[in-house]
């Protein structure tokens, strides 16, 4: 799965978590990309991921951004 998000990091960890509570899967890989472009962010996901019977909780944290 490849998920876009525009905007802080705050807001794209919120949707990525929801996302993992709603669907609960196996989360074998992510891969995070971010662009800055003028006044805005741009963050690529690449989520690999297994689908799980219903168990343990699974969090995702972003990582900040660095200049």
């Amino acid at each position: 799965m490849i998920k876009i998000f525009q905007g802080d990091h705050q807001t794209v960890q919120s949707d990525i978590n929801t996302w993992i509570d709603v669907y609960n899967p196996n989360i074998l890989q992510i891969e995070q990309s971010m662009v800055v472009m003028e006044h805005t962010i741009v963050i690529l996901l690449t989520v690999l991921y297994e689908e799980r019977a219903i168990g343990s909780k699974v969090e995702y944290k972003m990582q900040k951004y660095k200049k």
